[in-house]
Protein backbone atom coordinates (compact mmCIF):
# COMPACT_ATOMS: atom_id res chain seq x y z
CA UNK A 1 0.00 0.00 0.00
CA UNK A 2 1.34 3.38 -0.61
CA UNK A 3 2.39 6.34 1.49
CA UNK A 4 -0.45 8.63 2.91
CA UNK A 5 -0.40 11.83 4.31
CA UNK A 6 -2.50 13.54 7.30
CA UNK A 7 -2.96 16.84 8.70
CA UNK A 8 -3.66 16.83 12.83
CA UNK A 9 -5.58 19.19 14.42
CA UNK A 10 -4.59 19.76 17.95
CA UNK A 11 -5.49 21.81 21.30
CA UNK A 12 -2.93 24.49 21.99
CA UNK A 13 -1.81 27.03 25.17
CA UNK A 14 -4.06 26.39 28.04
CA UNK A 15 -6.27 23.72 26.11
CA UNK A 16 -3.79 21.66 25.38
CA UNK A 17 -0.27 21.36 24.46
CA UNK A 18 -0.06 21.35 20.47
CA UNK A 19 1.43 24.21 18.48
CA UNK A 20 -0.78 24.41 15.54
CA UNK A 21 -1.65 22.06 12.59
CA UNK A 22 0.72 18.95 11.87
CA UNK A 23 1.38 16.32 9.16
CA UNK A 24 2.06 13.10 10.01
CA UNK A 25 3.00 9.85 7.03
CA UNK A 26 1.51 6.44 7.12
CA UNK A 27 4.17 3.84 5.35
CA UNK A 28 2.61 0.71 3.44
CA UNK A 29 2.95 -1.14 6.41
CA UNK A 30 0.62 1.04 8.53
CA UNK A 31 2.94 2.80 11.11
CA UNK A 32 2.94 6.66 11.15
CA UNK A 33 5.61 8.60 11.04
CA UNK A 34 6.30 12.76 11.94
CA UNK A 35 4.96 14.88 13.70
CA UNK A 36 6.35 17.73 11.36
CA UNK A 37 4.81 21.18 12.72
CA UNK A 38 3.41 22.65 9.37
CA UNK A 39 1.32 25.79 10.51
CA UNK A 40 1.23 27.79 14.00
CA UNK A 41 -2.52 28.10 14.78
CA UNK A 42 -4.29 28.87 18.20
CA UNK A 43 -6.34 25.73 18.92
CA UNK A 44 -7.17 24.41 15.19
CA UNK A 45 -8.98 21.11 16.88
CA UNK A 46 -11.15 20.59 13.99
CA UNK A 47 -10.00 20.36 10.13
CA UNK A 48 -11.72 19.72 6.73
CA UNK A 49 -10.46 20.02 3.00
CA UNK A 50 -12.20 21.36 -0.19
CA UNK A 51 -13.72 18.80 -2.09
CA UNK A 52 -11.83 19.91 -5.33
CA UNK A 53 -9.13 22.49 -4.29
CA UNK A 54 -5.93 21.86 -1.98
CA UNK A 55 -7.50 24.12 0.63
CA UNK A 56 -7.50 23.43 3.90
CA UNK A 57 -9.92 24.91 6.84
CA UNK A 58 -9.31 25.00 10.22
CA UNK A 59 -11.25 26.18 13.62
CA UNK A 60 -9.76 28.21 16.36
CA UNK A 61 -11.52 26.97 19.28
CA UNK A 62 -11.35 29.56 21.61
CA UNK A 63 -14.23 31.87 23.38
CA UNK A 64 -13.62 34.60 20.33
CA UNK A 65 -13.39 31.80 17.85
CA UNK A 66 -12.55 32.17 14.36
CA UNK A 67 -12.07 29.89 11.30
CA UNK A 68 -8.86 29.87 8.84
CA UNK A 69 -8.41 28.78 5.29
CA UNK A 70 -5.18 27.56 4.57
CA UNK A 71 -3.58 26.96 0.77
CA UNK A 72 -1.93 23.24 0.77
CA UNK A 73 -0.80 22.96 -2.51
CA UNK A 74 2.44 20.96 -2.38
CA UNK A 75 1.66 19.35 0.75
CA UNK A 76 2.47 22.82 2.51
CA UNK A 77 -0.01 25.17 4.72
CA UNK A 78 -0.01 29.15 3.95
CA UNK A 79 -2.66 31.09 5.59
CA UNK A 80 -4.91 32.85 2.64
CA UNK A 81 -7.76 34.23 5.01
CA UNK A 82 -9.68 33.89 8.10
CA UNK A 83 -13.25 35.00 9.82
CA UNK A 84 -14.34 35.09 13.34
CA UNK A 85 -16.89 32.75 14.53
CA UNK A 86 -18.49 32.20 17.73
CA UNK A 87 -17.63 30.61 20.97
CA UNK A 88 -15.66 27.32 21.01
CA UNK A 89 -16.22 26.51 17.07
CA UNK A 90 -15.81 22.66 17.40
CA UNK A 91 -16.79 21.44 13.61
CA UNK A 92 -16.49 21.63 10.39
CA UNK A 93 -17.87 21.17 6.91
CA UNK A 94 -17.63 21.81 3.27
CA UNK A 95 -20.79 21.56 0.79
CA UNK A 96 -20.06 19.64 -2.03
CA UNK A 97 -20.19 22.02 -4.56
CA UNK A 98 -17.13 24.03 -2.52
CA UNK A 99 -20.04 26.91 -1.64
CA UNK A 100 -20.14 27.10 1.90
CA UNK A 101 -17.95 26.38 4.96
CA UNK A 102 -20.48 24.70 7.15
CA UNK A 103 -19.04 25.99 11.21
CA UNK A 104 -21.16 24.48 14.30
CA UNK A 105 -20.26 26.25 17.12
CA UNK A 106 -20.60 24.83 20.65
CA UNK A 107 -20.54 27.51 22.85
CA UNK A 108 -22.67 30.10 21.30
CA UNK A 109 -24.55 27.42 20.02
CA UNK A 110 -24.70 28.79 16.50
CA UNK A 111 -24.44 27.54 12.71
CA UNK A 112 -22.85 29.80 10.22
CA UNK A 113 -22.41 29.30 6.46
CA UNK A 114 -19.33 30.92 5.30
CA UNK A 115 -18.99 31.95 1.55
CA UNK A 116 -16.21 30.05 -0.35
CA UNK A 117 -14.95 31.89 -3.48
CA UNK A 118 -13.93 30.07 -6.54
CA UNK A 119 -10.06 30.32 -5.17
CA UNK A 120 -11.34 28.17 -1.70
CA UNK A 121 -11.11 31.76 0.14
CA UNK A 122 -13.52 33.27 1.72
CA UNK A 123 -16.10 35.72 0.14
CA UNK A 124 -18.24 38.48 2.16
CA UNK A 125 -20.00 37.72 5.46
CA UNK A 126 -20.99 34.43 7.13
CA UNK A 127 -25.07 33.62 7.28
CA UNK A 128 -25.30 32.96 10.94
CA UNK A 129 -29.06 30.71 12.42
CA UNK A 130 -29.10 30.94 16.13
CA UNK A 131 -29.60 28.24 18.44
CA UNK A 132 -32.55 27.76 21.03
CA UNK A 133 -33.36 25.57 23.79
CA UNK A 134 -31.94 23.22 26.76
CA UNK A 135 -31.85 19.43 28.13
CA UNK A 136 -32.49 17.88 30.92
CA UNK A 137 -28.70 17.76 32.01
CA UNK A 138 -28.04 20.53 33.88
CA UNK A 139 -24.15 20.96 33.36
CA UNK A 140 -24.00 20.18 29.60
CA UNK A 141 -27.49 21.13 28.34
CA UNK A 142 -28.19 24.70 29.83
CA UNK A 143 -28.58 26.16 26.27
CA UNK A 144 -28.02 25.30 22.78
CA UNK A 145 -24.73 23.48 21.57
CA UNK A 146 -24.35 23.45 17.84
CA UNK A 147 -21.61 20.28 17.58
CA UNK A 148 -21.61 19.11 13.77
CA UNK A 149 -22.97 19.15 10.59
CA UNK A 150 -23.16 16.50 7.24
CA UNK A 151 -24.67 16.69 3.89
CA UNK A 152 -27.24 15.01 2.58
CA UNK A 153 -27.71 13.61 -0.97
CA UNK A 154 -30.60 15.83 -1.98
CA UNK A 155 -28.66 19.04 -0.01
CA UNK A 156 -29.94 19.09 3.41
CA UNK A 157 -27.03 20.42 5.68
CA UNK A 158 -28.19 18.50 9.56
CA UNK A 159 -26.55 19.84 12.80
CA UNK A 160 -26.95 18.13 15.68
CA UNK A 161 -27.53 20.46 19.00
CA UNK A 162 -26.00 18.67 22.32
CA UNK A 163 -27.54 21.38 24.41
CA UNK A 164 -31.35 21.28 22.81
CA UNK A 165 -31.11 17.41 21.79
CA UNK A 166 -32.47 18.69 18.58
CA UNK A 167 -31.21 17.77 14.90
CA UNK A 168 -32.03 20.89 12.76
CA UNK A 169 -32.24 20.46 8.88
CA UNK A 170 -31.00 23.93 6.88
CA UNK A 171 -30.38 24.44 3.17
CA UNK A 172 -29.04 27.15 0.96
CA UNK A 173 -31.95 28.85 -0.54
CA UNK A 174 -31.64 32.06 -2.62
CA UNK A 175 -27.93 32.13 -1.85
CA UNK A 176 -28.75 32.17 1.92
CA UNK A 177 -28.64 29.65 4.94
CA UNK A 178 -32.27 28.90 5.82
CA UNK A 179 -33.57 26.49 8.51
CA UNK A 180 -36.23 24.06 7.02
CA UNK A 181 -37.10 21.74 9.74
CA UNK A 182 -35.86 20.04 13.36
CA UNK A 183 -36.13 16.78 14.83
CA UNK A 184 -36.14 16.21 18.23
CA UNK A 185 -33.96 13.21 19.67
CA UNK A 186 -34.82 11.63 23.73
CA UNK A 187 -34.17 14.31 26.00
CA UNK A 188 -30.80 13.87 27.48
CA UNK A 189 -29.17 11.90 24.98
CA UNK A 190 -26.93 14.87 23.51
CA UNK A 191 -26.24 14.66 19.85
CA UNK A 192 -22.54 14.92 18.89
CA UNK A 193 -21.38 13.59 15.50
CA UNK A 194 -23.31 12.41 12.71
CA UNK A 195 -23.04 10.74 9.48
CA UNK A 196 -25.52 10.02 6.36
CA UNK A 197 -25.23 6.27 5.14
CA UNK A 198 -25.20 5.32 1.54
CA UNK A 199 -28.36 3.51 2.10
CA UNK A 200 -30.29 6.99 3.17
CA UNK A 201 -30.34 6.67 7.09
CA UNK A 202 -28.72 8.83 9.53
CA UNK A 203 -26.46 7.53 12.11
CA UNK A 204 -25.75 9.99 14.95
CA UNK A 205 -24.03 9.51 18.36
CA UNK A 206 -25.17 10.46 21.61
CA UNK A 207 -22.65 11.78 24.34
CA UNK A 208 -24.50 12.16 26.93
CA UNK A 209 -26.77 8.34 26.81
CA UNK A 210 -24.03 6.52 24.85
CA UNK A 211 -25.85 5.36 22.29
CA UNK A 212 -26.34 5.28 18.67
CA UNK A 213 -29.46 7.01 17.23
CA UNK A 214 -30.54 6.04 13.65
CA UNK A 215 -33.30 8.48 11.86
CA UNK A 216 -35.33 7.97 9.02
CA UNK A 217 -35.44 11.03 6.39
CA UNK A 218 -38.73 12.51 6.09
CA UNK A 219 -39.56 14.89 3.48
CA UNK A 220 -36.59 15.29 1.71
CA UNK A 221 -34.15 15.67 5.27
CA UNK A 222 -36.53 18.52 6.30
CA UNK A 223 -37.69 16.16 9.14
CA UNK A 224 -36.51 13.17 10.27
CA UNK A 225 -37.17 9.88 12.56
CA UNK A 226 -35.96 7.86 15.32
CA UNK A 227 -36.20 4.65 14.21
CA UNK A 228 -33.58 2.35 16.53
CA UNK A 229 -31.46 2.83 18.74
CA UNK A 230 -28.14 0.82 20.29
CA UNK A 231 -25.44 0.79 22.92
CA UNK A 232 -22.54 2.64 22.26
CA UNK A 233 -20.64 0.39 23.28
CA UNK A 234 -20.12 -3.35 23.40
CA UNK A 235 -19.73 -3.62 26.52
CA UNK A 236 -21.87 -1.91 29.77
CA UNK A 237 -21.07 1.75 29.74
CA UNK A 238 -20.53 3.49 32.92
CA UNK A 239 -20.78 6.88 33.83
CA UNK A 240 -17.18 7.89 32.44
CA UNK A 241 -18.30 7.22 29.23
CA UNK A 242 -18.81 10.37 26.43
CA UNK A 243 -19.13 9.24 23.31
CA UNK A 244 -17.26 11.62 20.70
CA UNK A 245 -16.80 10.40 16.86
CA UNK A 246 -18.67 8.55 14.48
CA UNK A 247 -17.24 7.30 11.22
CA UNK A 248 -18.26 4.45 8.64
CA UNK A 249 -16.45 1.61 7.21
CA UNK A 250 -16.16 -0.83 4.38
CA UNK A 251 -18.59 1.09 2.22
CA UNK A 252 -20.99 1.53 4.89
CA UNK A 253 -21.35 -2.44 6.44
CA UNK A 254 -19.38 -0.93 9.38
CA UNK A 255 -19.74 2.20 12.02
CA UNK A 256 -17.07 2.61 14.62
CA UNK A 257 -17.23 5.32 17.42
CA UNK A 258 -14.63 6.11 19.96
CA UNK A 259 -15.26 6.48 23.81
CA UNK A 260 -13.49 9.08 25.73
CA UNK A 261 -13.33 8.37 29.84
CA UNK A 262 -13.60 4.23 29.36
CA UNK A 263 -10.88 4.83 26.63
CA UNK A 264 -12.83 2.47 23.63
CA UNK A 265 -13.04 2.25 19.99
CA UNK A 266 -16.24 0.25 19.22
CA UNK A 267 -17.02 -1.85 15.80
CA UNK A 268 -20.48 -1.85 14.99
CA UNK A 269 -22.12 -4.02 12.32
CA UNK A 270 -24.84 -1.94 10.00
CA UNK A 271 -27.70 -3.96 9.22
CA UNK A 272 -30.49 -3.37 7.43
CA UNK A 273 -29.26 -1.35 4.17
CA UNK A 274 -28.33 1.37 7.31
CA UNK A 275 -31.60 1.14 8.88
CA UNK A 276 -30.16 -0.36 12.51
CA UNK A 277 -26.56 -1.01 14.50
CA UNK A 278 -25.34 -3.46 16.52
CA UNK A 279 -21.83 -3.11 18.96
CA UNK A 280 -19.76 -5.83 18.25
CA UNK A 281 -16.98 -5.37 19.88
CA UNK A 282 -14.54 -2.66 22.09
CA UNK A 283 -11.13 -2.84 21.41
CA UNK A 284 -8.75 -0.14 24.13
CA UNK A 285 -8.25 2.62 21.94
CA UNK A 286 -4.37 3.02 21.96
CA UNK A 287 -4.51 5.97 24.93
CA UNK A 288 -5.98 7.87 26.89
CA UNK A 289 -9.44 10.50 25.95
CA UNK A 290 -9.91 9.60 22.44
CA UNK A 291 -11.44 12.32 20.42
CA UNK A 292 -11.39 11.98 16.64
CA UNK A 293 -10.73 8.75 14.10
CA UNK A 294 -10.23 8.34 10.83
CA UNK A 295 -11.18 5.27 8.39
CA UNK A 296 -9.47 4.56 5.64
CA UNK A 297 -9.80 1.88 4.23
CA UNK A 298 -8.61 -1.60 6.40
CA UNK A 299 -6.97 1.57 8.64
CA UNK A 300 -8.28 3.47 11.38
CA UNK A 301 -6.08 6.21 13.08
CA UNK A 302 -7.43 7.71 16.57
CA UNK A 303 -6.31 10.74 18.02
CA UNK A 304 -5.70 10.27 21.96
CA UNK A 305 -5.78 13.75 23.30
CA UNK A 306 -4.72 13.45 26.97
CA UNK A 307 -1.95 10.54 26.26
CA UNK A 308 -0.72 13.06 23.30
CA UNK A 309 -0.78 10.26 20.83
CA UNK A 310 -2.33 8.57 17.80
CA UNK A 311 -3.14 5.29 17.61
CA UNK A 312 -2.76 3.09 14.41
CA UNK A 313 -5.22 0.12 13.63
CA UNK A 314 -5.45 -2.52 11.27
CA UNK A 315 -9.27 -3.25 10.52
CA UNK A 316 -9.83 -7.10 10.21
CA UNK A 317 -12.75 -9.03 7.77
CA UNK A 318 -14.75 -9.26 10.68
CA UNK A 319 -14.46 -5.32 10.57
CA UNK A 320 -12.65 -5.50 14.91
CA UNK A 321 -9.85 -3.06 14.65
CA UNK A 322 -6.17 -4.54 15.96
CA UNK A 323 -3.96 -2.60 17.26
CA UNK A 324 -0.59 -1.63 14.82
CA UNK A 325 2.81 -1.00 15.89
CA UNK A 326 3.24 1.55 18.68
CA UNK A 327 1.18 4.87 18.96
CA UNK A 328 2.85 7.76 17.76
CA UNK A 329 3.74 11.17 19.95
CA UNK A 330 1.86 13.95 18.82
CA UNK A 331 0.50 16.98 21.45
CA UNK A 332 -2.93 17.15 22.17
CA UNK A 333 -4.23 16.03 18.78
CA UNK A 334 -7.79 15.75 18.45
CA UNK A 335 -8.83 15.87 14.65
CA UNK A 336 -6.89 13.50 11.82
CA UNK A 337 -7.86 13.85 8.15
CA UNK A 338 -5.93 13.12 5.02
CA UNK A 339 -4.09 15.25 3.01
Amino acid sequence: MSEQAFWVGTYTGDAGGGAGVYRVTRGGDGVLEGPELVAEAVSPSYLVVHPGLDVLYAVREEDEGGVVAFDASGGRLREIGARTAGALPCHLSVTPDGGRLIVADYGSGTVRAVRLGPDGAFEGEPDVAEGHGSGPVADRQEGPHAHASANTPDGTILTTDLGADLIRSFRIEDGALRLVGETPLPPGSGPRHLVVHPGGHVHVVAELSASLLVLRPLDGYARLEVVAESPATAGPADARALCAALKLGDGGRYAYTSTRGTAVVTAHRVLDGGAALRPVADVPSGGAWPRDLHVDGPWMHVANEHSHSIATFRIGADGVPEPVGTPLPVPSPVCVIPV
